[in-house]
This record gives structure tokens, C-alpha cells and sequence, in this order.
């Protein structure tokens, strides 16, 4: 089979490879679709750590091709399915606890081991989920980050929540600045420097955007929330980010770290600890959010399709990831097609 593997930083090659053969507890997917994360972005430029050589990639949307032994999770070949983008070994104290999302064996699909940008992938049984009827492959493949996002999102009492602010307007701050509407927040702002996402996100919902290259956002959010935004959400990944919300939130309000800050804080000054007495929640993963989040696709609760702005094939792997390295300001969710 065909794979899109990472032997050394900044270089993909595609590659003949043995299809992998399956254990009992694993489950042989053929790939249909595989969307592009930051984090599959970071394996090949290095600021994600990786177990070299490795295929890329953790979030797709495929059939079962084989059953490491019959009957296994109650599937059949030929269903639409997905697969969570790691798992823990199930036997450790913290999986024996239900954090098998800390698991310090935990398996990443595009890290630890083989990922989905490839003709076939195998997982284990108990990362697979169906597809609903009725939703598409190209819907699919971001099933991974919605249940990220939803993850994150249920961490705020939204009852609560009457303005938000998302920093950062790529796939998965959309997703969030989504929920947070489809939750009833009245108020929802993006901030970001790519005016195209920013489009996007007003397309999606949103109730303001703000451009960091033209304007200070703080000034701006105070328009929309004088006294502080209820909620400001970090997903850009970056520590200005994280800085903005950290000024942005109210006295008591709340917020949620979902970007992985690649950079460190300078000048932090942890004083409004003190003087607001904000939660400050992290989120990691999606541990749990699947059956929900197949629910709201099901019923068309979220818009993925206008997200999708670029695809490749398989065999040109290298330069869909060349479009993110290059921080395309048109590209917002890049698809590689495995299967035409």
C-alpha cells in the first residue's frame, strides 16, 4: 500500500508499504479521507515530538477492511467508520480510572505509531466508531477535532456564558466559536490575522471579528464586553493568544486553554490570579466526546463543509502539507482524497 511517512524533519515521502497485519483487538480501516492538524504539521517541522519514520496523520474517516477476530466491537467489513486519534493501554492505574487520556503509554496515531495518510491503517476495536447514516466521509474526517472542541466547550457552564471571545479562527476555533452559539451564548467574537478565516467565521456565526494587524483587541472587545468576556477561549496555539485571553476575561469568568502555546509567556504577570479570580480550564484530546459529537453531525448541527478550503491527493501528500507550512491565508481545513 501507499503512505505518506516522515523519515527525517521538513521532508514527506510517499512510500510502498506492507499493509499492517492485525492483532486480535485491532481493527484494518481503508481510508477514505484525512484532514490536516496542527499537531500532523508539527511532526514534520519538529516541534512535535515523533517516533521517526513514521506515516502521518490521526484524523480520517474510512470503511473496515479486516477484523482482527471475527465479530470484533460488533462491526462488518465495509462499514463507515472513524477512529479516535490514540488510546491508552487499557491496564495501567490511570486507564483503570478512566484517564486513559494521561495514559504514559498512550498510543498517538502519527506520533507513536503509524498514522492514516495512508491506504489502510490499523487501530485498536475500541477507538472505532460508526458513521451515521447520512453523513459524508468529507464530514467525517474531522470528527476527531469536533470531539476535541466539544470537549473543551463542556468544560464552561454556558448558562453562565452570555459573551465569548475564540482566539484563533482555524478548523478547531471554528468549531468551538460554533458550539459556543449552538449553546445559546449570546455574544461570540474571533480574533485573529487571517482575514479570509475571519470571514469564515462570521459565515459560521460569529457576531464580531477582530484583525490583530489592524486593530488592538483589547480596545475592541471592550466594545462588546465592557467589564470582560465571560469566557475567552485560547486555540491558536500561541502565547500572545493565551496573553490575550488572559486580559480579556472578566472578574470570575473562565477560560479555556485548547491550543497547544508552542512559545513561552514573557512578561507574565500572574497578579490577575489575585485581582480577577478566574477558572483557567486546559483541555486536552476528546476522551468521552464521540457518541455526542456523531450526534451533532448527524443532525447537521454543525457546519464542516465550508471549513474544507483545499484538497490533495494521496501522491501529493507533501505539497498539501506545504500550504500549511506556508500559512496559505485563503487555507483553513486541508483534505487529503486517499480514496478517489
Amino acid at each position: 500500500m501507499k503512505a505518506a511517512r516522515v523519515h527525517e524533519t521538513g521532508k514527506i515521502v510517499i512510500e510502498e508499504v506492507p499493509i499492517p497485519e492485525l492483532l486480535p483487538h485491532e481493527i484494518l480501516i481503508a481510508v477514505q479521507r484525512a484532514g490536516i492538524c496542527g499537531t500532523d504539521v508539527g511532526v514534520v517541522d519538529g516541534h512535535v515530538p515523533a517516533r521517526l519514520p513514521v506515516t502521518l496523520g490521526h484524523e480520517f474517516s474510512g470503511t473496515v477492511a479486516g477484523l482482527g477476530s471475527p465479530g470484533l466491537a460488533g462491526l462488518k467489513e465495509g462499514e463507515a467508520v472513524i477512529s479516535e486519534g490514540g488510546w491508552g493501554c487499557g491496564v495501567c492505574d490511570l486507564c483503570r480510572q478512566g484517564g486513559g487520556l494521561y495514559c504514559r503509554s498512550r498510543f498517538s496515531l502519527g506520533r507513536t505509531g503509524d498514522g492514516c495518510m495512508a491506504e489502510f491503517v490499523k487501530v485498536d476495536h475500541r477507538a472505532v466508531h460508526r458513521i451515521p447514516p447520512g453523513v459524508s466521509f468529507d464530514e467525517a474526517q474531522n470528527v476527531v477535532n469536533v470531539a476535541c472542541a466539544l470537549r473543551a466547550v463542556r468544560k464552561l457552564d454556558l448558562t453562565q456564558v452570555r459573551t465569548a471571545v475564540v482566539f484563533g479562527p482555524g478548523n478547531a476555533g471554528l468549531i468551538i466559536a460554533q458550539l459556543l452559539k449552538l449553546g445559546g451564548v449570546e455574544k461570540v467574537v474571533m480574533v485573529g490575522t487571517r482575514d479570509a478565516r475571519l470571514e469564515m467565521a462570521q459565515a459560521l456565526g460569529c457576531d464580531g471579528t477582530v484583525n490583530l494587524r489592524r486593530e488592538e483587541p483589547a480596545e475592541v472587545l471592550r466594545r462588546w464586553s465592557p467589564d470582560g468576556s465571560d469566557a475567552p477561549s485560547e486555540a491558536s496555539g500561541t502565547a500572545s493568544g493565551l496573553l490575550g485571553a488572559i486580559e480579556g476575561v472578566r472578574c470570575n469568568g473562565s477560560i479555556v486553554v485548547f491550543g497547544m502555546v508552542a512559545g513561552k509567556l514573557r512578561d507574565f504577570d500572574p497578579s490577575f490570579l489575585y485581582l480577577k479570580e478566574p477558572i483557567i480550564y486546559g483541555s486536552k484530546g476528546a476522551e468521552g466526546m464521540f457518541p455526542e459529537t456523531m450526534d451533532l453531525l448527524a443532525r447537521r448541527q454543525l457546519q464542516i463543509m465550508p471549513m474544507v478550503t483545499h484538497r490533495f491527493p494521496l501522491a501529493e501528500t507533501a505539497a498539501a502539507f506545504q500550504v500549511a507550512l506556508d500559512k496559505d491565508p485563503t487555507a483553513l481545513r486541508i483534505v487529503i482524497d486517499v480514496a478517489p
